[in-house]
């Protein structure tokens, strides 16, 4: 029987985890990205100059309350001149409300709410532990299949 699929069918914690790994760490590392090109953005008070409702509160298929969501815009002030952005489409803030935001000092029209490389990280390093799990619980999953077969032999042989 073909190694592999002896390791798919034996260890469900092993097809679980590998994958898991794969795509945390993945996604950990364009976070990382994204957000190294942010490092030099600074920081800036703003305030939430318009709100769209872009979708309604209401109850998801479990019965849970899902918030409303809006297309968010923030008014701030980089050298004297006034910006009109475009957050992003974000649940819970209201027109007047105050935030800090980060921009970029080559293009301040370009903002984040965060700059932040601690989630990535955390991304990564659970992705790369989750991995290594699933390989350690695929190698013992495949001890524990060829020690059953081992003692098979010894059954049919009359050990």
């Amino acid at each position: 029987m073909n190694k592999l699929f002896i390791f798919l069918r034996e260890s469900n914690t092993a097809r679980f985890f590998i994958p898991l790994g794969i795509i945390l760490m993945v996604f950990g590392v364009f976070m990382f990205i994204v957000n190294s090109k942010n490092s030099d953005y600074i920081k800036v008070d703003a305030v939430v100059s318009k709100t769209d409702l872009v979708e309604e509160a209401h109850l998801d298929v479990d019965g849970n309350h899902v918030d409303a969501t809006y297309r968010v815009y923030v008014k701030y002030t980089v050298n004297d001149r006034e910006y009109d952005v475009e957050l992003g489409e974000l649940p819970g803030y209201e027109v007047g409300d105050k935030l800090s935001i980060y921009y970029n000092p080559s293009d301040p029209s370009q903002i984040t709410q965060t700059k932040s490389l601690i989630l990535p990280i955390i991304l990564i390093l659970g992705g790369l532990t989750a991995f290594v799990g699933g390989i350690v619980s695929g190698i013992n999953a495949f001890k524990r299949y060829k020690k059953m077969k081992n003692q098979e032999k010894g059954w049919t042989n009359g050990e």
